[in-house]
């Protein structure tokens, strides 16, 4: 429980104030409990009493309203104010979680689920936060039950006595089932991730799922993450209900044995009436705070297992930013020099090089798996390179800041990502742009063909990933986004390689467009597209094979002419 307070504490310290209030608001709550458990025997005494009056049988009544009535604002500011800062807290262990998640290395995702991730994020995060309440409950209960022994022992310490007999008998049972619960609870947790990756992907998979029939695969597949965490849900549900009524049998077993030592010493006088059903009534209410303790107990080691899988994406190491060069202007040229990458078996290069001078256009062209791609995502430093050096401007990419480093650069990918909101949103992509400004990166993107016929014009929802636009709007509004940002380098990734034809020669046109008088790096299946490009850089297995324009390549039997011959 220290290392689960000691974890949970960054996110309540911001709000420590109301969660003290809400915690001194326990001993008020505590005590007043108790006094009703006490005040039992005044008013069993009192009514049976041969000499009771009305008067004094409504002091009695006013007595009990009055104390409820006290008792009300304590109440409410204690499980207000609990409530309150664990859902402030919630938010901001998300916030963190979600901010961890965006400076994490691109090489993290590759491995991670996708749905793994987003449960962390949504179901362990909820559990986490409220452990606070559940520690609260660990101390909130035992003062109430405190407060209650202790109006047991004024009234009999020999039969108090009883009670605290089986109060290692609770510890056990706390003890053992709490470490089950926690391990069945943390399998049935990662079964739930699994689940949700399954669910993710059957959501955002639609259109294959339905072109290729793989609806039954796809049920078949989820229904085995979700029986396999009911398995282990069993396991742990069983657990916890289990350590219920084992506590309201130790309850029981005290209470029988109280109600036989009650007995006896009412027989010998050392009991009234009053005292008996006081005491009876304490060790009744003595048994909700016990429950209680035992359910928080039982969360309480859910969210342990929650803050493991929480705490473990938080130790992971974020994005490499060593840099310090964070203002600059590209005024020469990019240069790779020996450069070898792998992703982890075998290079994907080897002793790469290459130089583009600043206004160049520059196209890297090749059979799959040779490398194209590999190389944008080294400038861009997504991935940090092991052998060799990328130098922009004769400086090496690690003294950039990354933030810097970026925004040197616009990429177009045929991984076209928009956001479900407007148009208009997605290209501003979170920047401040004149009405103006935005209507020239429609015209020069060619979105303006369409954009203006859509239902809400610039204002239209486009849906997840823009599923409601076409391929090749979908891909002119995100040439509209990257003129916006007005980069000196462009960067293509085979932003046309999923279109039609017509879609093809619009979309071209929008990035020779955007492209003038900038620099660019473009990978292309399509040669057709790269034609005009000052260089063509022929690349086969990591490595670059041949370099010059279209004819020159054209003019010599090589591996550019074999690749353009097969893609007539």
């Amino acid at each position: 429980m220290k290392k689960l307070i000691i974890q949970i504490w960054p996110y309540i310290r911001p709000y420590k104030r109301q969660a003290i209030l809400a915690v001194l608001c326990l001993v008020p709550m505590a005590l007043t409990k108790a006094y009703i458990a006490y005040f039992i025997k005044n008013v069993i005494d009192g009514i049976f009493n041969a000499n009771a009056t009305f008067d004094y049988a409504i002091t009695l009544a006013a007595t009990i309203v009055g104390i409820t009535i006290l008792t009300y604002p304590f109440r409410y500011i204690h499980y207000f104010g609990l409530r309150m800062v664990v859902d402030k807290a919630l938010c901001d262990l998300r916030r963190d979680l979600y901010k961890k998640f965006q400076n994490l290395p691109s090489s993290y995702f590759s491995e991670a689920r996708q749905g793994k991730l987003l449960s962390i994020m949504v179901d362990d995060t909820k559990m986490f936060a409220m452990s606070f309440n559940s520690a609260i409950a660990i101390i909130r209960e035992p003062v109430t039950a405190l407060g209650l022994l202790g109006v047991m022992v004024y009234h009999d310490w020999k039969l108090t006595a009883i009670v605290f007999g089986i109060i290692p008998f609770f510890i056990i049972v706390f003890n053992v089932t709490g470490k089950r619960i926690k391990r069945y609870v943390k399998k049935s947790q990662e079964d739930q991730s699994v689940m949700t990756h399954h669910a993710s992907e059957g959501l955002s998979g639609q259109k294959i799922i339905k072109a290729f029939g793989l609806q039954k695969y796809m049920i078949q597949r989820f229904d085995q993450a979700q029986d396999q965490f009911l398995a282990n849900k069993k396991v742990s549900n069983s657990t916890e209900e289990h350590s219920h009524p084992l506590i309201e049998v130790l309850i029981s077993v005290a209470f029988a044995i109280v109600i036989i030592a009650s007995f006896m010493r009412a027989k010998e006088g050392e009991l009234s009436v009053g005292e008996f059903f006081s005491f009876v009534g304490a060790f009744g209410m003595f048994m909700d705070p016990i429950r209680r303790y035992s359910k928080a107990n039982a969360k309480l080691n859910q969210a342990k297992a929650s803050a493991d899988r929480i705490f473990k994406i938080m130790e992971v190491d974020e994005e490499e930013d060593p840099g310090s060069i964070d203002k600059f202007d590209f005024s020469e040229s990019i240069e790779f020099n020996n450069v070898t990458f792998s992703y982890g078996k075998g290079d994907v290069l080897k002793d790469f090089n290459l130089k583009i001078n600043k206004g160049e256009k520059v196209a890297l062209v090749g059979l799959s798996g040779s490398g194209k791609s590999t190389a944008l995502s080294l400038l861009l430093r997504l991935y940090d390179y092991g052998k060799g050096q990328i130098l922009i401007d004769g400086k090496e990419l690690k003294d950039y800041k990354l933030q810097t480093l970026r925004s040197l650069f616009a990429l177009v990918s045929q991984d076209v990502f928009l956001f479900n909101d407007t148009v208009k949103e997605n290209i501003k992509a979170g920047e401040n742009f004149t009405d103006e400004q935005i209507s020239t990166a429609f015209e020069v993107s060619y979105a303006d063909e369409f954009v203006h016929g859509l239902p809400e014009g610039i204002e239209t929802e486009i849906g997840d990933r823009g599923l409601k636009l076409s391929g090749g709007q979908a891909q002119r509004l995100t040439i509209a986004r990257a003129f916006l940002r007005d980069c000196p380098i462009l960067l293509f990734d085979e932003a046309t390689s999923a279109l039609d034809n017509e879609s093809e020669r619009i979309v071209q046109k929008a990035l020779e467009k955007v492209a003038a008088h900038k620099t660019v790096l473009a990978v292309a299946h399509r040669l057709s597209t790269i034609q005009n490009y000052d260089r063509i850089i022929v690349m086969k297995e990591g490595q670059k094979v041949q370099e010059g324009t279209h004819d020159e390549l054209m003019s010599s039997d090589g591996e550019y002419k074999k690749l353009y011959e097969l893609s007539q």
